[in-house]
């Protein structure tokens, strides 16, 4: 869970910045509602000098209500897996991809497309298992390639 994620953990990897996934990551996809422990978890990356952005595929008006209620920046309808995605993230944080990381559920969209740019990648488990069939069909393949390859704890590289 991405709670697990403390301050002191991400900064002692030279993480000073987070793109955060919204859907599945930090509210259920089918949900309106977040657990206070991700709010709280937000606010205390925030607190602790490290800047959070949620960079997702999701709909505008879903993400801004969002990024407005936790006081981040958020970019919808970005386009993960694709580069520009990531770059436009790493612009609007001013950060290297060697100090930021992604934080998604998704190893096809949030775990390769950072990964090809340098960027940390941590892997989480879904928050539901329901969603849009090409993400039900996308996490069958995921799990498929997970129980085949070992995946340590901070994902990515």
């Amino acid at each position: 869970m991405v709670t697990e994620l403390t301050p002191q953990r991400l900064k002692s990897q030279g993480i000073r910045a987070l793109m955060v996934d919204l859907d599945d990551t930090l509210v259920a996809s089918n949900s309106e509602r977040m657990g206070l422990a991700f709010r709280r978890w937000v606010l205390g990356l925030k607190e602790a000098g490290i800047a959070v952005m949620l960079l997702s595929n999701g709909k505008p008006k879903r993400v801004a209500r969002w990024a407005q209620l936790l006081g981040v920046e958020g970019l919808s309808l970005v386009g993960k897996p694709f580069r520009f995605a990531f770059e436009r993230g790493l612009k609007r944080l001013g950060t290297l991809p060697s100090e930021t990381a992604m934080v998604g559920d998704q190893l096809f969209t949030d775990v390769l497309g950072a990964n090809a740019l340098g960027i940390k990648t941590i892997l989480v488990t879904p928050l539901s298992t329901k969603g849009l069939p090409h993400t039900r069909l996308a996490r069958k393949l995921e799990n498929i390639i997970l129980k085949t390859t070992p995946v340590s704890a901070e994902g990515g590289n």
